[in-house]
């Protein structure tokens, strides 16, 4: 609950601390005293939007902290415990404001962003602005409102979750589809350039051996004369061969009287053999190296086939298997995105299974809240001074469906007896509006979450024992909740559980507002005000003496 409001430098605030207890609480004033700054004041610590021209002419800035108690709020501690705010064991809100605009906003004394702070503040307070009747001529208010008072806000959550995967995957299928002439065009180029490939297979360093092969076959002539002139200057007459043997044999004649001319003739013999060895391998080289002119026209063909290919894909030849491979990867890739397709159709319609089913389940608790609901406003309305009224809550089909799931709400009324049963915009009167649209507050009242409900001047145009009535209810709400209703009725006023006075001071020729907590003779005197006017007479101060006193029995 909210437990304190403190503001600085806010319009006609000078400084002001407000102390707030359980049940109801009612707010009172002078038009004009400054009833709609003390709202304006909790909503910038809630994280509305900020407005300079609140601050105080000459000051620096304007300052407000409001205080909640939340140990009977586990999902606020959990929702301060998850953004690692929970530094103090109740509940700070601060926004600041300066003369140019510039905002701060603090949760338990740690900046945060003015969005996280109305987070929170959406978790703790519900505001019921006077205007309100205007915002239910809606669809979508009249739905917001049904969901409200089903209190099924996972169904809602989760349909919400549904919806956003279905829309996400056509999203998908809606770009593939708006790509897939792209792809297609894509795909007929892919598939004539690895046929081209696969026309030509190029191998493996395919192109270096060939061009080995080619060199050596269009140089044959060649190497065989120089293999035969190499081999026959080792192995013809007077070769290396024979004149090694020669030096071998002039040595061996005189080892037995030279030993140290032994190594030199090991390395002789050494030599003989490496010498004749080579000889050898040359002579077999040139055999091998046949003139074949078929086959070296058909290296040259084969060379030719992997020159051309490579410039026209311009890529060095040894590049070619790598190419080829590439494109094969990305055919395979078009080809599977074709199979996506497929896969993308299925996992829409699957979705769409999965939302219909969700929304189902969802229309389901709708329609058994929409009767309780019509029942419940329509007792209220019948307390609200329309005997014969009657409301009801009607869905039907919602084309095309939205995040919010299958159905559109329709709220009928009739005022009269005998009248058949119109949308709300169609049949209700301004003052008759007012009073349907109390009965639709108290009654989602009753099953909301929050535990603050702050009600805004929406008891205007009404009065009388309607008004006495109104008055009731609230009281009835703050057995359970906090509830705070700024209101200009004294009969709604006296069944408070505190009341405050909201009234302008003029001091230095300065003007400023204050709030004055009301005990029981101030009561009565400022009920008398409401009820009588400029002028209060003692019959006035026993009427509204009376009606407190009747007003306080039934708490």
């Amino acid at each position: 609950m909210l437990q304190e409001l403190t503001i600085q430098n806010l319009a006609l605030i000078e400084k002001l601390q407000l102390h707030f207890h359980t049940g109801f609480t009612t707010l009172t004033g002078e038009t004009g005293a400054g009833k709609s700054i003390l709202l304006d004041a909790l909503g910038l610590s809630l994280g509305e939007r900020a407005d300079s021209s609140l601050v105080r002419h000459n000051t620096p800035r304007a300052d407000v902290t409001a205080q909640f108690n939340i140990d009977a709020l586990p999902f606020v501690q959990k929702w301060l415990t998850e953004h690692e705010l929970d530094d103090e064991q109740d509940c700070f809100l601060r926004r600041t404001i300066t003369p140019e605009g510039r905002s701060k906003a603090y949760i338990n004394s740690r900046p945060v962003p003015a969005s996280q702070l109305k987070a929170l503040g959406n978790l703790l307070i519900d505001i019921h602005g006077q205007h309100e009747h205007q915002s239910l001529l809606s669809s979508n208010k009249q739905l917001e409102l049904l969901d409200a008072y089903a209190v099924h806000d996972k169904l809602v959550s989760q349909c919400k979750i549904h919806y956003q995967n279905w829309q996400t995957l056509q999203q998908q299928l809606k770009t593939q589809l708006e790509n897939q002439a792209e792809q297609q065009n894509k795909q007929a180029l892919l598939q004539f350039q690895v046929a081209e490939f696969n026309e030509i297979q190029p191998n493996q360093d395919e192109f270096k051996t060939l061009s080995e092969e080619q060199t050596q076959l269009s140089h044959a002539k060649e190497i065989q004369q120089a293999c035969q002139t190499a081999y026959d200057a080792i192995e013809g007459d007077s070769g290396a061969a024979e004149k090694l043997n020669q030096a071998i044999q002039a040595l061996e004649t005189i080892a037995d009287y030279t030993p140290d001319l032994q190594n030199n003739l090991t390395q002789l013999n050494s030599a003989l053999i490496e010498a004749q060895e080579a000889a050898s391998d040359i002579q077999q080289h040139a055999s091998q190296s046949d003139l074949d002119p078929q086959r070296l026209n058909e290296i040259e063909e084969r060379l030719s086939q992997l020159f051309g290919l490579a410039k026209k894909y311009t890529i060095e030849p040894d590049e070619l298997v790598d190419k080829h491979q590439k494109l094969q990867q990305e055919l395979d890739s078009l080809a599977q995105s074709e199979a996506s397709l497929e896969q993308l159709k299925q996992a829409i319609e699957s979705a769409w299974q999965s939302f219909e089913k969700q929304a189902q389940k969802l229309h389901t608790s709708r329609i058994k809240s929409a009767d309780k609901l019509s029942k419940v406003v329509t007792q209220c309305m019948q307390t609200l001074g329309m005997p014969n009224g009657k409301f009801e809550v009607q869905l039907s089909s919602l084309e095309p469906p939205s995040s919010s799931g299958l159905d559109k709400v329709a709220f009928y009324v009739t005022a009269n007896q005998g009248q058949p049963l119109q949308p709300l915009a169609k049949v209700a009167s301004g003052g008759e509006l007012s009073r349907i649209s109390l009965a639709i507050q108290v009654a989602t009242a009753e099953v909301a979450s929050l535990p603050t409900l702050i009600f805004d001047e929406v008891d205007v145009g009404i009065g009388g024992g309607i008004a006495e009535v109104v008055g009731k209810k609230m009281q009835q709400l703050g057995q359970h909740k906090q509830i705070l209703s700024i209101t200009h009725l004294a009969q709604v006023a006296s069944h408070g559980n505190c009341h405050l006075r909201i009234e302008k001071q003029s001091k230095n020729r300065q003007t400023y507002t204050q709030v004055i907590e009301l005990d029981q003779t101030q009561r009565i005197e400022e009920l008398a005000r409401m009820m009588g006017g400029l002028t209060v007479t003692e019959q006035t101060l026993n009427l509204a003496k009376e009606m407190l006193e009747n007003a306080q029995k039934t708490t």
